[in-house]
């Protein structure tokens, strides 16, 4: 079974200035790469559309942030030029954007777990570390966590998370609940 949830987030000072960061990174990114894909376009005869890490050198603000989000934004673009040569009618072509107020990364196996997950009042997520959280649905026990959509909106922070049960830990979580 998967599902979303949205839950708010209480970032610190340098959490939150780590978040306005990776936006205008990506901000900046995509309208780059429509940039340059346009230009490859003409040049090359056919598209092309350069990945993040062609871009660390000219922009070393790019490794600070996090690159999953970066890969994300990327493939979101593609996706995008694909849906348009597809439908040009109801897809319009990617155009440049003023500022992005939301990200989305994704959540890997490591060593020590998901790089995604809910521990100790917080979420754990790439580069920001544990921010924590303002829980305001009870989220499935065992679940795990596919993305996680960090937003801004009117000044507070919030983070929509894909999550995923199978059902051996669904069933699990349903005999754990008082009758």
């Amino acid at each position: 079974m998967t599902g979303s949830v949205r839950i708010g987030l209480a970032p610190t000072a340098e959490q939150a200035a780590l978040i306005e960061k990776t936006m205008a990174c990506c901000t900046m990114l995509w309208n780059r790469m429509i940039t340059d894909e346009a230009r490859l376009q003409a040049e090359l005869g056919r598209r092309l559309v350069p990945t993040p890490a062609k871009y660390k050198r000219e922009f070393p603000e790019l490794k600070d942030v996090d690159s999953l989000a970066l890969n994300g934004l990327h493939h979101a673009l593609l996706r995008d030029f694909r849906n348009h040569d597809y439908n040009p009618h109801d897809n319009p072509r990617p155009a440049p954007v003023d500022g992005l107020s939301s990200y989305t990364t994704y959540s890997k196996q490591s060593k020590g777990g998901f790089m995604i997950r809910i521990e100790g009042g917080g979420i754990r997520l790439p580069k920001l570390g544990l921010v924590p959280i303002i829980q305001s649905t009870e989220l499935p026990e065992n679940m795990t966590i596919q993305a996680a959509n960090v937003q801004k909106e009117k000044g507070s922070y919030f983070c929509k998370i894909k999550y995923e049960c199978h059902a051996g830990q669904l069933a699990a979580a349903v005999e754990k609940q008082p009758a």
